[in-house]
């Protein structure tokens, strides 16, 4: 019987190792996957802060109005902050509030995706019901969102997360966003 108990224990122990072994493995795959270990700040380009903020915005204030042309729409709110990916990186975003006349919602993807791409973004969309283009290291993605409302439209621009320390950690980390002007 003593042995039988050992031999359960020496396969615990051996177990216990291994998913310890995986959970570290995933945690290292995670941090490099996210830009982990960077140091003095940037994306994963090694673009600085301030960089990373001004192509965001430069990119919402070029993207937001195509969008609301394609879609015969009016900007009702835009603004822009810092956001936290996954709480161990950061990345900047602009947001809108598009109010749009009804229409077929198709159509109007497809007018919005040709007003992008034709501005030079590259089409990456991979869900029906929303159109989602790339440029460099900036996302722009377009939905209609009729849960606030008939018409209502949302448009995201957002830079790839990046791990940022010192200054500019405490910068992201205690930036409580603002209007987005110029669209």
């Amino acid at each position: 019987m003593g042995q039988r108990v050992a031999g359960q224990l020496a396969v615990s122990t051996t177990v216990s190792r291994m998913r310890t072994t995986v959970l570290l493995l995933a945690l290292v795959s995670l941090l490099a996957a996210c830009g982990g270990g960077g140091s003095g700040g940037g994306d994963g380009a090694g673009s600085s802060l301030e960089t990373v903020e001004s192509t965001t915005t430069e990119r919402a204030q070029e993207a937001i109005p195509l969008v609301a042309e394609a879609l015969g729409a009016d900007v009702v709110r835009a603004s822009r902050q810092w956001q936290s990916c996954m709480a161990i990186s950061w990345r900047h975003e602009a947001f809108a509030t598009l109010s749009a006349p009804g229409g077929d919602t198709p159509t109007q993807l497809d007018d919005v995706r040709s007003a992008l791409t034709g501005a030079g973004y590259d089409d990456a969309t991979q869900v029906d019901d929303r159109v989602t283009v790339t440029r460099d290291e900036t996302t722009v993605d377009v939905q209609p969102t009729p849960a606030r409302g008939e018409g209502t439209w949302t448009v995201t621009v957002r830079s790839e997360c990046a791990d940022y320390d010192g200054d500019d950690l405490e910068r992201v980390e205690n930036d409580e966003g603002g209007a987005l002007d110029g669209v």
